[in-house]
């Protein structure tokens, strides 16, 4: 198992490499420069002594790293995006660094945001409050109706879960939240999530309550859909009907075979679940202004923020590739028959081995039906 480990820890760093480089890549490429608009800030400035926009513009692409500075301090060549690439991890690695916000006027709180890690994880806080309740309930009510709808499966509680499952799938969030807010201003709620402190708690609670509502219903009816065709699967399963033949009642069944056999997958689905609220919160967070990591996200992909982009990337990206291990090593312990296979470097050995054998093979043989055809037009020649 250990082997296996380490294997999939070395993948999660390599696939956390790329990643990570065709994102820098392609916005450093495509996206807009935020250099670009300090420079014209700063020309337009009425304290500007008549330098060009040209001329800013290169300065400051020295300051921020995006071009050379020659021995006499002038501005040189721009760098390459690759080797601006390999220049950001070599700073992550060498002193920790990983970047911040060029253009000032994109940082949301310039009072209270200094680096990186409080630009991105204060707001992270405001997401959690979200998320997080909304998995516990997603997660609980979703498996438990889920259960409940696979056991019934053709009743009047099965229809009524297969309705609701398929209105919440059909209806997307953007459409939910609007209605969901308009009631909340009926009912006093504010529409606006407060910053922690801003506001009494009863009023933070409340506030919080409708996105957290609107994002569960959504989490809520892909756990019910996957736990109720996971039930019927196992309670229609060959062996599922041998231990009713042999007297079991349907707790013994429920405890020995279908929460067995449901909750592998089902652990694997909870994680994916997490990530992806923590991660995919944007519209929920947008509609209901929350100050969360989504809006930070969100408004550093058109504003050309390499850096916020890169952070938010390798974050998530290692949040999720962490799960993936986790979640594959615990199936070991939530199920002992999965064994996990080491690959024998003899039997790549071998196989090389034997393929060499048979191009030789190959060739020989071909030589040898060359050598008979030329003898063989050779011979009639010399009958002619």
């Amino acid at each position: 198992m250990f082997r296996y480990i380490r294997q999939r820890i070395l993948f999660a760093i390599i696939t956390l490499f790329i990643i990570s480089f065709f994102v820098f890549i392609l916005i450093a490429a495509f996206g807009p420069n935020p250099v670009q608009q300090l420079a014209e800030k700063e020309f337009n400035n009425p304290n500007n002594k008549g330098g060009t926009i040209e001329a800013i513009l290169h300065r400051l692409e020295v300051d921020n790293g995006l071009r050379y500075a020659n021995a006499d301090g002038t501005p040189g060549e721009r760098i390459p995006i690759f080797v601006r690439y390999f220049i950001y991890i070599g700073n992550i690695f060498t002193k920790g660094d990983f970047g911040f916000v060029i253009n000032p006027a994109n940082n949301p709180d310039p009072s209270n945001y200094h680096t990186m890690s409080q630009l991105f994880f204060t707001p992270l806080r405001y997401t959690i409050l979200i998320t997080l309740p909304t998995f516990i309930i997603s997660t609980i009510l979703g498996i438990t109706i889920g259960v409940f709808a696979g056991y019934k499966r053709g009743k009047w509680f099965d229809n009524v879960s297969n309705l609701f499952v398929l209105f919440f799938i059909a209806v997307p969030s953007f459409i939910i939240a609007p209605i969901a807010i308009t009631i909340s201003i009926k009912l006093g709620i504010s529409a606006v999530v407060p910053r922690i402190g801003d506001q009494p708690f009863g009023v933070v609670f409340l506030a919080y309550l409708p996105p957290i509502i609107v994002l569960s219903l959504s989490s809520l009816a892909a756990y019910v859909t996957y736990t109720r065709n996971q039930v019927i699967s196992v309670l229609t399963s060959n062996y599922v009907l041998i231990a009713k033949t042999k007297g079991l009642n349907p707790t013994q069944i429920f405890f020995k075979y279908v929460l067995r056999n449901i909750s592998i997958p089902l652990f694997s689905l909870t994680f994916g679940s997490f990530i992806g609220l923590l991660s995919g919160s944007i519209i929920i967070e947008k509609y209901w202004q929350v100050p969360g990591t989504s809006s930070v996200i969100v408004s550093a992909f058109p504003s050309g923020e390499i850096f916020v982009v890169m952070f938010s990337t390798l974050f998530f990206t290692f949040i999720a590739l962490i799960a993936e291990i986790i979640v594959d090593v615990s199936f070991v312990l939530l199920d002992p028959k999965i064994k996990y296979a080491s690959a024998s470097r003899k039997n790549y050995y071998l196989f090389f081995k034997a393929y060499l054998e048979r191009r030789k093979l190959a060739k020989d043989f071909y030589k040898l039906e060359a050598a008979k055809q030329s003898a063989n037009t050779n011979h009639t020649e010399g009958v002619k």
